[in-house]
């Protein structure tokens, strides 16, 4: 019991104590004012922070927003490039589509006007055979010639077709020696070409040529290069010298098999005293390798290793070749088996051979078996520039 009692007191005294607010100290109070201040501080250098910081933030945001507006400019104009290539190749497909149309058609109508000329020239010559009338026999030649110079004649850029060179009616005889005469129908016979027509082939025909005047033939070749027609040369027999050159120097030139071509180097006589004489030496040496230089640009070989070559085939430096092997060596481009003349239509009579010019010396030489030729002093500054073993040409 008294036990009791004392508990209750103990209560009793504790209840008023709890209930009783805790005074703080002027200590605790200061402290605790003094962190406020510190965290009202700390907040307030954070807002600052923030508050300098935003500027920057801005700016990068700025930034970025530029970099994707440029990227987006930059891929609409790819874009818009990709769209003109496309367009652009669109265009060309569709153009090179038009051309090859216009090609096909051309070609189909020009096969269509030659099959007709082959049938008609057929269906004349079975008439012509089956008759013996000879009044009916000249009636049928006046027939096909009409046919045949009415059939249109085709201008094909590559003349070489199937292996057989077909020579149009652009064609330029070019025989004997090369002469002031010669030159000047050949460079006649271009520019009259050219007014006709720009770009279908031209023909320079060789059936045998020694060469000649050195002068002419650059005329030849001057012209022969400043053609807008292309100009092909054809060598059917012989060509050497000054011809040679002007064969190796053409931008085509064609030959058979059997075709000989001759190159050597230039022949002159020289009068007069000892500095004349190396004078006139002197300017022919420079007058032929301006030529010749050209030729050995055009085979590939150095010009000296080209004269020595010379040498090395033969004695005498007249170094000649076949066809063929001209082809090998490059001086000249193509060998044919067959060439067709599509220019002769006429079915009439071949037309007599004309007189050997007269020389005023005879048919030969005694003493040396061949022909005297008698020929023109050359020009001034010029000299001849050709070959022939079987004539003894003799300046007049």
């Amino acid at each position: 019991m008294p036990r009791l009692v004392l508990a209750l007191c103990f209560l009793t005294a504790a209840l008023p104590a709890q209930q009783s607010p805790t005074r703080k100290s002027p200590e605790t109070i200061k402290a605790e004012v003094e962190a406020e201040v510190i965290r009202a501080r700390l907040d307030l250098a954070a807002s600052k922070r923030r508050l300098a910081n935003l500027p920057d933030s801005l700016e990068m945001r700025k930034l970025e927003a530029e970099a994707q507006v440029r990227a987006a400019r930059a891929e609409a104009a790819a874009a818009s490039q990709e769209a003109e290539r496309a367009r652009l190749g669109l265009e060309s497909a569709v153009a090179s589509a038009r051309a090859s149309a216009a090609a096909g058609d051309k070609d189909r109508a020009r096969a269509e006007l030659e099959a007709e000329a082959k049938l008609a020239l057929a269906q004349v010559t079975l008439d012509y055979a089956k008759v013996s009338s000879v009044a009916a026999i000249a009636r049928l030649q006046q027939k096909t010639s009409e046919v045949a110079s009415q059939a249109k004649m085709t201008y094909p850029k590559d003349p070489l077709i199937g292996g057989v060179l077909h020579i149009s009616d652009r064609r330029i005889p070019f025989n004997g020696v090369v002469n002031d005469a010669l030159a000047r129908s050949v460079c006649d016979r271009i520019a009259f070409y050219n007014a006709q027509d720009t770009e279908a082939p031209i023909f320079i025909v060789i059936d045998r040529s020694p060469g000649g005047s050195v002068m002419s033939g650059y005329m030849i070749l001057q012209a022969m290069e400043t053609s807008k027609a292309p100009v092909f040369v054809v060598v059917k027999g012989y060509c050497a010298s000054m011809a040679a050159i002007v064969t190796t120097l053409a931008k085509r030139s064609f030959v058979y098999p059997q075709t000989i071509v001759l190159h050597h180097q230039a022949s002159t006589g020289v009068s007069g005293n000892m500095t004349q004489m190396q004078e006139q030496l002197k300017w022919s040496k420079v007058w032929c390798e301006r030529i010749f230089q050209k030729v050995a640009v055009r085979i590939g070989v150095p010009l000296d290793d080209f004269i020595a070559d010379m040498y090395k085939a033969t004695v005498t430096g007249d170094w000649k070749i076949h066809g063929d092997e001209a082809v090998q060596r490059k001086w000249a481009t193509d060998v044919v088996e067959r060439m067709n003349e599509n220019s002769f239509t006429s079915a009439g009579t071949a037309p007599a051979p004309a007189p050997l010019p007269s020389t005023g010396f005879g048919d030969v030489n005694p003493a040396t078996g061949r022909a005297r030729q008698e020929i023109a002093p050359p020009g001034p500054c010029d000299l001849w520039w050709m070959y022939d073993p079987t004539i003894e040409y003799v300046i007049r």
